[in-house]
């Protein structure tokens, strides 16, 4: 039977993630995750995470088993030097981090600091995934994409 793909059902847990929230980031760096991200919300059931940086100028955070995949994913390429530069960028730019009791995940100030994230960050979910954006950043971005009909017509299609 040949199904439409954008018909076919995918697993809940590929959409774990997906809203925006703001929240405060403290001196030490930490930000609560939302609820609905954390295990007793509707969130995937794993308390460990993966920061990494992310696409489009963004921080990443992503399941630790789902960061785990895409590294073994990765690895199936092509061995040689841009393989190896691919695998080297991504474990050297990551680092794995567990909510506390709070809900809070620490992510260092200075990491915070390269992305322009200071006292406020928008956690943006991307469905096995959330990115961490400077709020005004984010704001800049999505205004440079209003408007665009043609995203429009493919989502809701």
């Amino acid at each position: 039977m040949n199904e439409n793909p954008h018909t076919t059902p995918l697993p809940e847990s590929a959409f774990a993630f997906h809203g925006s929230h703001s929240r405060a980031v403290d001196a030490k760096g930490r930000f609560n995750l939302p609820f609905k991200f954390l295990r007793g919300g509707s969130g995937p059931e794993e308390e460990k995470f993966v920061v990494s940086k992310g696409a489009d100028g963004s921080l990443s955070l992503l399941p630790r088993s789902v960061w785990l995949a895409n590294f073994d994913r990765l690895r199936e390429g092509e061995p040689g030097p841009k393989l190896r530069a691919y695998l080297r960028r991504m474990s050297t730019n990551s680092k794995t981090v567990e909510p506390d009791s709070q809900g809070r995940v620490a992510v260092s100030r200075e990491i915070l600091a390269e992305f322009g994230i200071e006292k406020k960050i928008m956690i943006v979910g991307m469905g096995n995934y959330m990115e961490l954006w400077d709020p005004e950043t984010l704001a800049a971005m999505n205004a440079a994409d209003e408007g665009d009909e043609a995203f429009n017509d493919e989502f809701f299609r």
